[in-house]
C-alpha cells in the first residue's frame, strides 16, 4: 500500500485487465424505483467537497477540439476514478456484506455483455470487477481514440454511454452502501469529487439519461441543481 494525499489512490486489489471484447447487450434495474428510506439516505447529509467551480468547467470542451474525442479523453479519466473507488471500498465491500450488486432496496443489477448474454445475478464486489474488466477493454480499443488523432466513429459514442452507465452503479453502492465508512476514513470530500466529474461531465454532453441515475437523484439535486432539477418520469 502507498501513501498518498488522495485517499481514494490507496489501492487495494489489483485489476488484471481482459482483452478487448465485443458489444455488450444492456441491463437495466431489477425493480421499479421509490423513494429511499433509513441508512441509505446518510450520504445526503454530506458537505464537504473539493473545487465544484473547478471540477464543472473541467469537463468543457476545449475550443477547437473534437466533441467526440473529448468524450473519450473524459470517459478514459472518469474511469480511472471509479477505478480507484473500487478499489478503495474493496474492505468493506465483501461478498457478505452485499452479496447482491444494488443501489438501495430497490434497485437491483444484473450482469450481461456480448460473452454472457443472460442476465446473471452477481454480488457487488463481482460485479464491480467484472465491470472494471469489460469497461477497461472497451476502453482500450484504437477506435475510441485513433492513434493518428482523428476523430472517433460516430458508434464509439454509444459504447462510451453504455461504459458510463454501469460506472454510475459503482457511485450508486458505494453513496448507498457504503457512505458513512468511506466518511470515517477521511474520504468524503474525494468521493464527491470524483462523483461531481462524473455527474457534470454526462450532463454536459447528455450521455447517462436521468432515468439511469435515479438511485441518486436526491444527491443530484443537490449537487446540481442549478444545472438542472432532476425529476425524471416515473
Amino acid at each position: 500500500v502507498v501513501a498518498v494525499t488522495s485517499p481514494f489512490r490507496v489501492w487495494g486489489t489489483h485489476f488484471a485487465m481482459a482483452p478487448a471484447v465485443h458489444q455488450e447487450v444492456e441491463t437495466m434495474p431489477s425493480v421499479e424505483p421509490v423513494p429511499h428510506t433509513g441508512d441509505s439516505l446518510a450520504h445526503l447529509l454530506s458537505d464537504e467537497t473539493l473545487g465544484t467551480e473547478d471540477v464543472r468547467a473541467s469537463v468543457k470542451r476545449p475550443a477547437g477540439m473534437d466533441e467526440g474525442l473529448w468524450i473519450a479523453a473524459q470517459t478514459k479519466l472518469v474511469f480511472q476514478e471509479v477505478v480507484r473507488v473500487v478499489n478503495f471500498i474493496d474492505d468493506i465491500c465483501t461478498d457478505q456484506s452485499c452479496p447482491v450488486m444494488c443501489a438501495g432496496k430497490q434497485f437491483h443489477y444484473s450482469w450481461a455483455d456480448e460473452v454472457h448474454t443472460t442476465p446473471v445475478a452477481l454480488t457487488a464486489p463481482q460485479y464491480m470487477k467484472q465491470l472494471v474488466t469489460w469497461a477497461d477493454a472497451k476502453l482500450a480499443q484504437e477506435e475510441i481514440m485513433p492513434k493518428d488523432g482523428s476523430p472517433p466513429p460516430a458508434h464509439v459514442r454509444q459504447t462510451l454511454c453504455q461504459v458510463l452507465r454501469r460506472l454510475f452503479r459503482v457511485y450508486a453502492h458505494a453513496y448507498l452502501h457504503h457512505f458513512q465508512l468511506i466518511h470515517e476514513c477521511g474520504a468524503e470530500a474525494h468521493l464527491n469529487c470524483n462523483f461531481k466529474h462524473f455527474l457534470f461531465f454526462v450532463l454536459e454532453f447528455n450521455l447517462v439519461s436521468r432515468e439511469e441515475m435515479l438511485p441518486l437523484e436526491e444527491k443530484i439535486n443537490k449537487f446540481a441543481g442549478d444545472f438542472f432539477h432532476f425529476s425524471p418520469k416515473k
